[in-house]
């Protein structure tokens, strides 16, 4: 059994002392603190940032270096903010940014297709992500995806949990800053680093390559000091998993007068039974290539005037096949028998469909079969760079420059078959196939492993596109007021930023069929290269599909086919690429625009106080473009009405902030924060489309929503530090979030659809709207240290402790009635904690580190939204040991998911039904790394 209970223990060891701290920091420790042969050290010169000096500063590398450096950003830093900082060059603890933030309190991760994906802050999603502090986003969305961040690319990551005025405003759970590297960071003369690493996984029994190579210098020239980075990485992530999952429970519709509804097939007494739509075994599989180039030019005129000018390139490849077995399990025409429901007497825990078979429709029988897709993406994001930064002894003025340009491209083909005969089948839904109960299904008479017994029922492809242009300029002013007086600094800014976004989605199926029968899969193009496959857990079914490479290779024979035996659909597949819908189409254009002051204070009231207060003024405005259309009549030949729909908006938002950091000792100092932050929609979400659906009684209308409001947030926040020794905290730290404007899918009823082109008439309306206001409460805490005091071989060990416990995560979803986490936000697990051993020499370091989230809504089920999907708890232990036989080159081996945790999904907050479960491999990898 993979899954060990572990909660209690984690969470009574983490409580004792609480939080993250694998890194925080620019500021590095002084060459005393360092003290003698602890760890590896070498010199290096100013980094070239605004208020450098002549003086060399000392960097340490190595686990104790990066824990020093976090402890010293969270200590010096205006907001609270937590770091993952190198180790060295091309060395950040995880293999990719999401696995290195899990490691830092308060944040948590999903973790899919073999890596961490999605990130959240304190339990929201939506981070906003900047790279060197520019906002930068890819394609269509407003963030990158920092899964296709290379860590060997980075010299540190930022997680700031509050915003001052003089940062880009635009999530109200945080920002991620990634920070790449320099070259004025680097040691004067030549610097040659990289790295080759391979991770092999005990699920895909493939081997993963990593690589990585910078190259710098830095020199003096008649004009000054002049430095050249070129950083590049290529990684490529093989993954491969298994699931058993079931999906969307809600009641049968219709009635028993209804004798063809799902409903009337029930048994007496059975009628408000709870059934899953849908159950399905699936494996998916596949590779992520991710090439990586940064490229840096910086001049150090004199100690006045600096410029850095500087490109990047971040890229992703993927192929992704994703294949399952399912059987529907509410369909017209079902007869149920044998049903046992939860101990709730309401929902299903298994039970037996029948459905006949009809010689004269080739889609009767059970809704059942395969669904093979295969998926290629491909992104691109370009980003360009320019700054430069002027200082005097009383002033100092930075202006930027970006420009940065993207696009996506992500063509999928996919076949569905059904094997031939299908009338009977019985289903487990919290079968003992797994050591947790998960679907099982059975197909009563079917043969599975003959490839004659399969038809294929439908083919589709589809093409989505997306780019992005985007220019921002900045000009920053900061002036000394006084080096004692209450004023300190005043500082001022302005920004500039457009961006042009734009989306094209077009789909198209196919129905082949030979004397009105499915067409047999062997005659399907591609279709002599079927084979059998399934997931690789116990009791899972086997069936046949063909590769999803081949199904890509053979799309110009697949279109010829559909052509000849779908006479239907034949136009639609005339052209090599299926023509855009109207309705997932758009293109738009936003301008932001704004000012900024801030003031820095200090005073004394028998203890320094120091802080900022400041705001921040934003008008946005822009207009988006896409159509709206409806269904003809016999008038223009039942042709579909399509019109162009535009919409403008504008709107403004005035951000204030204060903070205020009082320093008891040089050790112990008590921050208190109030902040606040936008959070704007998708442009996917805004966009002006409509769909009226008239042949449905009453008419429904599925259209976007240019009304949507921002999410809006007012934050308060305090956090009680106590540093000591080099590297070593004890911090505490309390937060209150109030938000407005969340988002919410809904089906709504309308007493008049004019707007959408039918005055007069009543119907329904769905489409993404704001929801109520959210309230987050929560508490922070860390605790770590080197153990310097012990003696001998014991003082080259450390510990880092640290949890997160959210009191409340509320928001007012506007639900007809309550029910058990009715009003829990998405992506919020209660607990968070992280335990971590480290031991560092400089010829010698591992570490051991424990990961712990604890259960979340995954996904709000709208239909019917006590069954909402729930994650349940996950752990991660991860190990590492790092040897440097001689100082340029050091040998590693890790160790990821040792205790062979898997993913595990239930329905409704009591656990009213099993969801199922995704395997999750466990990986030990090897790697060098050089530096000259």
């Amino acid at each position: 059994m993979r899954r060990i209970s572990l909660r209690c223990a984690l969470l009574t060891t983490a409580a004792l002392a609480p939080s993250s701290s694998w890194a925080q920091a620019d500021v590095t420790p002084s060459a005393q603190e360092q003290g003698g042969n602890e760890k590896r050290t070498e010199i290096v010169e100013p980094t070239g940032t605004p208020g450098g000096t002549d003086k060399t500063d000392v960097v340490v590398v190595g686990i104790r270096g990066s824990v020093a450096s976090a402890a010293n950003k969270k200590k010096n830093g205006r907001q609270i903010v937590d770091s993952v900082v190198s180790e060295d060059v091309g060395k950040l603890p995880d293999n990719n940014v999401p696995e290195a933030l899990s490691r830092v309190t308060g944040v948590q991760i999903t973790r899919e297709r073999g890596q961490g994906q999605s990130v959240a802050i304190r339990g929201l999603g939506g981070v906003q992500t900047t790279i060197n502090g520019n906002d930068t986003s890819l394609g269509e969305g407003r963030s990158l995806n920092l899964a296709d961040i290379p860590a060997e690319l980075l010299k540190a990551v930022d997680v700031y949990k509050t915003r001052t005025a003089d940062q880009v405003e635009g999530s109200i759970a945080g920002t991620v800053n990634v920070e790449l590297r320099r070259p004025l960071d680097m040691p004067k003369g030549w610097t040659i680093a990289g790295s080759a690493k391979g991770i092999y996984d005990d699920i895909s029994e493939k081997v993963s390559p990593y690589g990585s190579l910078l190259v710098a210098n830095r020199f003096q020239t008649g004009i000054g000091e002049i430095g050249f980075l070129v950083n590049g990485s290529w990684t490529r992530n093989n993954y491969k998993e298994n699931y058993i999952e079931s999906e969307s429970p809600d009641v049968p519709y219709g009635s028993a007068a209804e004798p063809n509804s799902p409903r009337a097939g029930l048994p007496a007494g059975f009628e408000n039974t709870v059934i899953p739509y849908r159950a399905y075994y699936g494996l998916e599989e596949g590779r992520a290539d991710r090439p990586s180039l940064n490229v840096s030019l910086q001049w150090r005129a004199n100690d006045n005037l600096d410029f850095v000018l500087e490109g990047g390139y971040l890229g992703a490849r993927s192929h992704n096949t994703s294949d399952r077995l399912y059987l529907q399990t509410r369909e017209a025409g079902y007869r149920y028998s044998n049903i046992t429901l939860q101990p709730d007497g309401r929902t299903a825990r298994s039970l037996t469909i029948f459905a006949p078979l009809n010689a004269a429709d080739p889609n009767a029988g059970l809704q059942a079969g395969i669904d093979s897709l295969y998926e290629r993406y491909r992104s691109n994001l370009y980003t360009t760079n320019f700054e430069m930064h002027w200082r005097s002894d009383r002033a100092q003025l930075n202006t930027t420059v970006q420009y940065n340009w993207s696009n996506e491209r992500r063509v999928v083909a996919e076949h569905l078959t059904r094997p031939y005969g299908l009338t009977s089948a019985t289903v487990d839904f919290a079968s003992d196939a797994y050591s947790r109960p998960v679907p099982s299904i059975t197909f009563n008479g079917v043969d599975l492993s003959n490839v004659a017994n399969y038809g294929v029922q439908r083919y589709q492809d589809l093409v989505f596109r997306s780019h992005n242009r985007e220019f921002a300029t900045q000009t920053d002013l900061t002036l000394t007021a006084s080096e004692t007086g209450l004023l300190r600094t005043i500082q001022t800014g302005v920004r500039f930023n457009r961006r042009d976004p734009g989306r094209n989605y077009g789909y198209r199926d196919g129905f082949p069929r030979i004397g009105g029968q499915f067409a047999p899969l062997t005659q399907f193009p591609g279709g002599g290269e079927a084979e059998l496959v399934g997931p690789d857990l116990p009791g899972a079914l086997q069936w046949y599909r063909i590769p999803g490479n081949v199904v890509y290779g053979n799309r110009p024979a697949i279109r010829d086919y559909i052509q000849a035996n779908d006479p239907g659909s034949a136009a639609r597949f005339a052209t090599e690429e299926p023509s855009s819908d109207l309705g997932q189409i758009y293109t738009g254009r936003e301008n932001r625009l704004s000012f900024y002051g801030q003031l820095s204070y200090a005073f004394d009231l028998g203890f320094p106080i120091d802080g900022l207060i400041g705001a921040r003024y934003t008008n946005t405005w822009g207009g988006s473009s896409s159509y709206n259309f409806r269904p003809g009549n016999a008038a223009n030949g039942f042709q579909d009405i399509v019109e162009a729909a535009p919409a403008r908006g504008n709107y403004q938002d005035i951000l204030p902030n204060a903070t205020a950091t009082i320093h008891f000792t040089d050790k112990a100092q008590l921050r208190l924060s109030y902040t606040t932050n936008v959070q704007r929609p998708s442009f996917y979400d805004l966009r002006p489309f409509y769909f009226a659906e008239t042949r449905a009684v009453p008419p429904i209308i599925f259209a976007g929503n240019p009304n949507l409001k921002a999410q809006r947030e007012h934050a308060f926040d305090a956090s009680a530090e106590y540093y000591f020794g080099r590297g070593g905290q004890l911090t505490l730290a309390g937060y209150y979030k109030k938000a407005s404007g969340f988002l919410y899918y809904s089906r709504e009823v309308a007493a008049d659809l004019a707007q959408y082109g039918l005055p007069g008439q009543s119907g329904f309306v769905e489409q993404q709207r704001n929801a109520g206001d959210g309230t987050f409460i929560g508490m922070e805490a860390t605790g770590q240290t080197f153990f310097d005091f012990l003696p001998g071989i014991l003082r080259n060990f450390g510990v880092s402790l640290n949890a997160s416990r959210v009191f409340k995560a509320r928001i007012e979803y506007p639900y007809p009635e309550d029910f058990p986490g009715a009003f829990d936000s998405v992506d919020t697990s209660k607990w968070t904690a992280n335990a971590a051993l480290f031991y560092d020499t400089p010829k010698f370091s591992s570490r051991v580190a424990f990961n712990y989230r604890s259960p979340y809504r995954l996904y709000v089920w709208t239909n019917n939204p006590a069954y909402s999907w729930y994650n349940d708890d996950t752990y991660r232990l991860d190990a590492a040991i790092n040897y440097t036989p001689v100082k340029f080159m050091t040998l590693s081996v890790e160790g990821t998911n040792l205790l062979g945790n898997d993913v595990y999904r239930y329905f409704g907050q009591q656990n009213l039904l099993p969801l199922g479960v995704r395997t999750l491999a466990r990986t030990v990898q090897g790697s060098v790394r050089f530096r000259f």
